[in-house]
């Protein structure tokens, strides 16, 4: 659970970083919501190790893999980057959301709640 911990912190740490990059070169690409999505990965997994009910913990979870899937579409329907630099960067942040909806998807369907 730790290492799922530090993959969805770096993930909105570099996704919000790459979003902002986004905007200063194509500001019109930009889906407003890329930035929410992006760091509520981290946040809603974070309150779910800190919940202190099932039920709650499950929420959290289920919430932070749903804004896992919406990041991961919004950042492959991205197009018009024609700088190198931010297209490897999108495809990284593409190839990393994958790993967690993917472990997401494995706790959650072991879930009770």
């Amino acid at each position: 659970m730790e290492e799922l911990e530090v993959q969805t912190y770096k993930f909105a740490v570099e996704g919000i970083g790459f979003v902002k990059s986004l905007e200063k070169e194509f500001p019109e690409i930009v889906p407003a919501e890329l930035k929410y999505c992006m760091g509520n990965v981290s946040m809603k997994y974070i309150d779910a190790l800190n919940s202190k009910e099932n039920e709650n913990f499950a929420e959290n979870l289920r919430d932070c893999y749903e804004n896992a899937k919406k990041s991961s579409e919004l950042l492959v329907k991205l197009e018009g980057i024609t700088n190198n630099s931010l297209l490897k960067q999108n495809e990284k942040l593409i190839n990393d959301i994958k790993s967690i909806v993917e472990k997401l998807d494995n706790i959650k369907s072991k879930l009770i709640y």
